[in-house]
C-alpha cells in the first residue's frame, strides 16, 4: 500500500511452515470427515486475526500522547469479524468442492481445487486484505490529525495518486474539497476500493461547488474507526 510510504510490507515467510501445515491438517480432516473441527476452524481464524491485526499495528501508530485505545479496539474488533467471515467463506468453498455434478469429488481432484483456494484466500487475497487494513489504519490516524488541526485547516481534499493506474471513478473526486465535518466523508473516506492509493489531505482552500456521485461498495463504506469521530448532517 502507498497510504503514507513509511511502513514496511508484511513478511509471511516465518509463518509459512506453520500455515502449510494447518491448511493441510484442514483440507485433510474436511475431505475425510465431511467437516473441520471447532479447534482447527479458530486456528485458522486466528491466523487471519492475528496477521491483519499487525496491518493495524502498522497503520495506527501515532505518538504516544495522541493514541486511542478505543479506536485501536475498533479497529481490531472489525478485524475480527472479517477474520470470522473470512475463515466461513474458505470453508465454505472447500465444502462446494467435495461433490461434483452430485458425486463424491476424489482426492487428487479436491486437493488440486483445495490447493487453487488456498492460494487465492490465503496468499493473494490476505496480502491485499493486510495492505488495505494498514491503509484504513492509516487514515484512522490521519483523521486524528485532521480534527486536532480543523481551526487552521477546517477542510479536506480528494487527492489521487494521479497516474494511469487510478479508477475512473476516483479520477471525478480528485481534488474536491468539503468541510471536514461534511457527511460525505462518512462513506468517502480512502481506502475507497481494494488497492486504492488515494489519499485525503488537510487544506484551508475554498468548498468544492458540487459534488460528484459514485457508487461505493458496503463493505468500504463502513470503515470501524468512523464511530470514533463525530459528524454532522451537512
Amino acid at each position: 500500500t502507498h497510504c503514507c510510504g513509511s511502513h514496511e510490507p508484511i513478511k509471511l515467510s516465518k509463518e509459512d511452515d506453520f500455515l502449510s501445515g494447518l491448511i493441510e491438517s484442514y483440507i485433510r480432516q474436511l475431505f475425510e470427515d465431511r467437516a473441520v473441527s471447532a479447534e482447527n476452524q479458530k486456528k485458522l481464524w486466528e491466523h487471519y486475526y492475528n496477521t491483519l491485526s499487525k496491518g493495524v499495528d502498522v497503520g495506527y501508530n501515532p505518538k504516544p500522547e495522541m493514541y486511542d485505545p478505543a479506536l485501536s479496539h475498533s479497529l481490531k474488533y472489525n478485524i475480527a469479524e472479517f477474520s470470522a467471515f473470512k475463515e466461513t467463506s474458505f470453508r465454505k468453498q472447500l465444502e462446494a468442492a467435495l461433490t461434483s455434478n452430485g458425486k463424491v469429488t476424489p482426492w487428487s481432484e479436491f486437493k488440486k481445487k483445495a490447493d487453487e483456494l488456498n492460494v487465492e484466500y490465503n496468499r493473494r487475497w490476505l496480502k491485499t486484505e493486510y495492505d488495505h487494513t494498514v491503509a484504513t489504519a492509516n487514515m484512522a490516524q490521519q483523521w486524528q490529525d485532521f480534527e486536532a488541526d480543523a481551526d487552521l485547516y477546517p477542510n479536506l481534499k480528494y487527492v489521487t495518486a494521479g497516474d494511469a493506474r487510478v479508477r475512473d471513478e476516483h479520477k471525478i473526486l480528485d481534488g474536491l474539497i468539503l468541510p471536514i465535518n461534511h457527511s460525505f466523508w462518512k462513506t468517502h473516506t480512502t481506502p475507497l476500493d481494494w488497492g486504492c492509493r488515494c489519499n485525503i489531505e488537510q487544506t484551508d482552500e475554498d468548498v468544492s461547488e458540487t459534488i460528484p456521485e459514485i457508487k461505493i461498495k458496503g463493505i468500504f463504506k463502513n470503515k470501524s474507526f468512523k464511530t470514533c469521530f463525530s459528524w454532522d448532517n451537512t
